[in-house]
């Protein structure tokens, strides 16, 4: 992408927020043998999952944009005219070559608002597949370029700037007033990141997004193979307002953590000198990878070893969040929708009742996301609304 800046040649930008207005969202179709359990002539779990909330998105009168692998669109097509949702849901197919479905992690980080030409319209920082356990990772990177271009983001104000820090969408959430939150195990302690320090990356953010305040929260949740992303340990739902994974029993083995964070943000104060408001969201013990998914999934060199008996992140931080644009709402749609992720357990429920009361302007709903697992995120991960 010739038409990309350097970090020296735009000013910083105002970073879009979780709540930011959109006009659709952007999902990647699963696909890939070597980390999705498959079967010859079925739809693999996650396959099955991606539908469902597809027929959520549908039932919300959400628009979709969905990305497939080179040469599996007409499989897609194919699955899509099947299901009973498919009259309501307004979906268009990109085929686009990608690695896996984490498109938040390898996307575009968009500007709120773009009105001359001395800001950027988005920055691209590197991307190096969470530390090398992914060699497809080139492909989430041209993947991206080819977003930000079909976006329109390369001929908005000043263009797209490029930074040489590996950055991923997971490993970072803001409050859209000038406080942000990230941990470091994924940002300082990234081999692309070798010598960074947490001074300089609080400088980097500044000067990328006018950031006045970056708290880096403790600690990594067990089962997180990112190296430590806060959307999975606590997320902003407002400004002065964070929900985290919490968990009361001191078997749990992320008990000491959650007790950390919670009192990091017990004496924390945001960039306005605001005490948090804290949100505990259920943390369930992680569901582990059983003999008979491990033995679905094709391995092979290159590509983290997926195990019988392996950790899966199960956290209800890693929600999706949508707030449609009014000029873009349809009729019978409020625009609003957040998809908490369902791991068959009674803790479900429990959790989305409690975002239903902390944002009662949403229309809250529970997707299945046990098979997404598998992969090593939420559904938080696998989407990205604009």
């Amino acid at each position: 992408m010739s038409s990309a800046l350097s970090a020296n040649e735009t000013s910083s930008i105002q970073l879009r927020t979780e709540w930011s207005e959109s006009r659709s969202v952007w999902l990647r179709w699963p696909y890939r043998e070597e980390i999705w359990p498959q079967r010859l002539g079925e739809l693999a779990p996650v396959q099955q999952e991606f539908l469902r909330l597809l027929q959520v998105l549908a039932e919300a009168r959400i628009p979709v944009n969905l990305q497939v692998a080179v040469g599996h669109v007409d499989n897609v097509r194919s699955v899509l005219a099947e299901q009973p949702f498919t009259e309501l849901l307004t979906i268009q197919l990109h085929e686009v070559a990608y690695g896996d479905v984490w498109l938040r992690d390898c996307a575009p980080f968009i500007a709120e608002g773009v009105q001359t030409e001395k800001h950027a319209s988005a920055w691209h920082f590197q991307f190096d597949g969470w530390g090398g356990i992914d060699d497809q990772f080139n492909h989430d990177i041209e993947a991206r370029n080819w977003l930000s271009e079909k976006l329109g983001l390369l001929n908005a104000g000043a263009g797209v700037a490029n930074d040489n820090m590996v950055l991923e969408g997971g490993a970072l959430h803001h409050d859209g007033e000038g406080t942000a939150i990230a941990c470091a195990g994924s940002i300082l302690f990234r081999p692309g990141n070798d010598g960074l320090t947490a001074a300089e990356f609080r400088q980097k953010l500044h000067g990328c997004f006018a950031i006045e305040k970056v708290l880096m929260v403790p600690g990594r949740l067990a089962a997180d193979e990112t190296g430590g992303h806060v959307d999975n340990l606590a997320v902003f739902i407002a400004p002065g307002e964070v929900a985290i994974a919490y968990t009361d029993d001191a078997s749990h083995p992320d008990y000491a953590t959650c007790r950390r964070v919670f009192d990091f943000f017990a004496d924390a104060i945001d960039a306005h000198g605001r005490a948090f408001v804290i949100h505990k969201l259920p943390l369930p013990r992680a569901p582990r990878l059983s003999a008979a998914e491990a033995v679905d999934i094709k391995q092979r060199h290159g590509v983290r070893r997926r195990i019988a008996g392996m950790p899966l992140m199960a956290s209800y931080v890693n929600f999706l969040r949508i707030n449609m644009g009014v000029e873009h709402l349809s009729a019978g749609s409020t625009g609003k929708l957040i998809v908490m992720p369902g791991f068959g357990l009674p803790s479900d429920e429990v959790a989305r009742n409690l975002m239903a009361k902390w944002l009662p302007d949403y229309r809250v709903v529970t997707v299945p996301a046990r098979g997404l697992l598998v992969g090593g995120g939420g559904w938080h991960c696998a989407s990205f609304a604009y």
